[in-house]
């Protein structure tokens, strides 16, 4: 298994303009209201979406215990079933998975046997070197920039926390392009930005960083409804559409540009 702070880097055909960043988490296969037909369409978007790749932010499986949160006689599905449905799901779009975390309910099975079941499909998938255990940080390359190096961008995906700490921590890591997340089921994209100094050039710019949280891919009812959360929206799959264009003459600047969408299912 490889540490956290060693780069996943991906790179696509020079050919290739746009590369469009999916994210999908808080799935909880085996939940009461688990939402199997809302995460069976976003998979055949990205599918059949050539320039399209995926990041996997944790909780695919809900894995309840006797000792969670989790109410164990109401799961659909044992722990066993949920993984080998979690493999056929994802399993057609494997090669299309550039970052994969676990989440607080892979973290269940992984404090009961001393291992995640997450990182186990990835071995099976034949990705695992695109799975880290807290943070995975991306290097995408595509297309051509100044005729002789590839467009980068580079990206952070968590599984998450609260709100707060989810921002000073990403805040933490300077010269990202995005952040991707999940855990709190509530769907949230915020653009935000960074001065950054450079000490060499002696300039410093205002750059911009974009942070997803993704949708929790269930229905209502059941725990949610008890205690009274927030009434989340319909499922939508999001994401980051990467490019870069340059400008027409004198100027000739190349802008990078991060485009954020969310499709309605």
């Amino acid at each position: 298994m490889q540490g956290d702070l060693e780069l996943i880097k991906k790179a696509y055909p020079e050919d290739q303009d746009v590369l469009r960043v999916y994210a999908i988490g808080d799935v909880h296969v085996g939940s009461p209201n688990y939402d199997s037909n809302a995460v069976r369409k976003k998979l055949r978007i990205i599918q059949d979406d050539p320039c399209g790749v995926l990041c996997l932010c944790g909780d695919l499986g809900n894995f309840g215990l006797r000792s969670s949160v989790s109410n164990v006689y109401q799961e659909t599905m044992s722990p066993k079933a949920q993984i080998e449905h979690i493999y056929r799901l994802f399993d057609p779009i494997k090669d299309k998975i550039v970052a994969v975390v676990p989440g607080n309910h892979e973290e269940r099975i992984t404090k009961e046997v001393g291992t995640c079941p997450l990182y186990d499909l990835c071995v099976r998938w034949g990705i695992q070197d695109v799975y880290r255990e807290n943070v995975a940080i991306i290097k995408l390359s595509f297309g051509i920039h100044h005729g002789k190096q590839q467009n980068t961008f580079i990206g952070i995906v968590t599984h998450g926390s609260t709100r707060a700490r989810h921002k000073k921590f990403i805040a933490g890591f300077d010269g990202i392009d995005f952040a991707i997340s999940g855990h709190t089921h509530t769907p949230e994209y915020s653009p935000h930005g960074k001065i950054r100094v450079n000490n060499i050039k002696a300039t410093a710019l205002h750059v911009p960083y974009k942070e997803i949280v993704v949708d929790a891919n269930m229905t209502p009812g059941g725990y949610g409804l008890k205690k009274e959360y927030e009434i989340l929206p319909p499922p939508e799959l999001q994401y980051l559409e990467l490019s870069t264009y340059r400008e027409p003459r004198p100027a000739r600047t190349v802008r990078r540009v991060m485009n954020y969408h969310a499709i309605q299912l």
